[in-house]
């Protein structure tokens, strides 16, 4: 049997406007809980050209002093629809790309984040426009971690191309002290190393896995029958997250009667709450 590697998806830092923890203390977080690798997703907005060179020089330097993988990312706003594109190497590619939605060398992974937040029909014609190959099915924080995102895979279930796509469980995560409770596995590559690593995510040679239930979903040449594996998930009960479902629920309606103003000094606390339900 191949020995497996574990690692996060969709990960922010300070270099995000909203991100609370430095990539030194991410990197040490996730090694300590025993995870190899981590795909960041800073936003775009909060980069210019230098700060964007800053940030790729330092995702190298920690993860050869800390042996975590960082691989840098960004998520951006794309007509409307948060994308996150991996692993970026050049601010004007990525710039280019936001203005054009072009890729002329392949070189970037496109992903749809937490595509349970937007209309389905409005991802079906983000995936289709921008070449898009993966869509983040499960985000913890959006979805919580108790219960599959039903409301979206039951919809998803309906679309046509639904099996050409890759399906990542992503984290969404702004402090490292916050549990990862969504997971990225796959095979220890030969050789090991960066670009190995990277290109078993980019041809979807991996495995999401939510720690919480068990649930996981295999990508790749082995990749799940998602019809099957959708009823699979049905069959099974899911208490502690549906009470915890309702228990969102009604913080999330109390959040959305309180002034732009406080919702944004409690964005620290909300991100906490919904970390734990």
């Amino acid at each position: 049997m191949k020995e497996t590697i574990h690692g996060t998806f969709h990960f922010h830092s300070t270099y995000s406007h909203d991100g609370r923890s430095t990539l030194s203390e991410i990197a040490s977080a996730l090694s300590t809980a025993g995870l190899a690798f981590c795909v960041l997703t800073e936003h775009f907005e909060d980069f210019s050209a230098p700060k964007f060179n800053e940030y790729l020089r330092e995702t190298r330097e920690v993860t050869e002093k800390s042996g975590v993988l960082l691989v840098p990312g960004i998520e951006m706003n794309l007509s409307g629809l948060d994308t996150i594109l991996f692993p970026v190497r050049d601010y004007d590619e990525v710039a280019k790309f936001a203005s054009d939605g072009t890729d002329s060398g392949h070189r970037l992974c496109k992903v749809v984040a937490h595509a349970s937040k937007y209309p389905f029909e409005d991802v079906v014609k983000h995936l289709q426009k921008y070449q898009i190959e993966g869509v983040e099915i499960w985000n913890q924080q959006a979805d919580g971690s108790h219960i599959p995102p039903f409301k979206l895979l039951d919809v998803w279930q309906t679309y046509s191309r639904r099996r050409q796509h890759r399906y990542f469980f992503g984290c969404d995560l702004h402090k490292a002290n916050l549990a990862v409770a969504n997971i990225i596995s796959l095979s220890v590559p030969s050789p090991t190393g960066a670009d190995a690593i990277i290109q078993h995510l980019r041809e979807g040679n991996f495995v999401s896995r939510n720690l919480p239930t068990g649930v996981e979903y295999r990508n790749g040449a082995a990749s799940s029958d998602f019809d099957a594996w959708l009823q699979r998930l049905r069959e099974k009960s899911y208490y502690r997250g549906r009470i915890l479902g309702t228990v969102r629920s009604s913080l999330k309606s109390v959040y959305k009667m309180l002034p732009r103003d406080t919702q944004r000094s409690l964005n620290d606390v909300k991100n906490f709450v919904r970390n734990k339900v």
